[in-house]
């Protein structure tokens, strides 16, 4: 009995989605990255991360050997229409806000215009990748004086082993039916 309750919590973690929360804020001061609320990458956040100078220079180099031979292989107009085609994407809510102002508001009313027409843009890229189930960008001109740029995303992103699985063997049957 206790085999098949540890059979059924290992079958539902494959197929439920997980949900993967990321925040990103940027702006002229200060800028971070968020992983369940936790700090990736932060300005405040101060590391000790030195260099070292090894004498094994030609493992960098057949590093750069490597993936230029990846990147010769890969067809990528094939490997965007693959995941555009495919029936089960992860799924993605995005609420996206940007705040700018650069120095003058006759310039920062014409980017307006330009940055508004990229959101129908951005949705689209995103949406071969994902299924998109909420999508919010506001864009918020400030008509100061002074250089002004703030960028803050909260993102969810649904993704369960099973969908990662379907998606690796759709791209591997692809890639094979090109002959590649």
């Amino acid at each position: 009995m206790k085999l098949f309750y540890v059979f059924l919590v290992v079958l539902l973690t494959f197929f439920i989605p997980i949900p993967i929360k990321f925040s990103i804020y940027y702006s002229t001061i200060d800028y971070y990255i968020k992983l369940y609320g936790f700090n990736l990458i932060s300005k405040n956040k101060k590391r000790a991360t030195r260099i070292k100078k090894t004498k094994n220079s030609p493992l960098i180099k057949n590093k750069h050997k490597f993936f230029s031979k990846i990147n010769s292989k890969i067809n990528f107009k094939h490997l965007i229409s693959t995941l555009n085609s495919l029936k089960y994407k992860p799924l993605l809510r995005l609420h996206l806000s940007l705040e700018y102002s650069l120095n003058d508001a006759a310039r920062t009313a014409i980017f307006y215009g330009a940055i508004y027409n990229t959101t129908s843009l951005t949705y689209i890229l995103l949406n071969y990748l994902f299924n998109i189930k909420k999508f919010n960008f506001k864009i918020t001109p400030v008509f100061d004086d002074k250089f002004l740029l703030k960028i803050e995303t909260s993102s969810i992103i649904f993704l369960s082993l099973a969908n990662i699985i379907y998606i690796i063997i759709n791209l591997l049957k692809n890639n094979d039916k090109q002959g590649r």
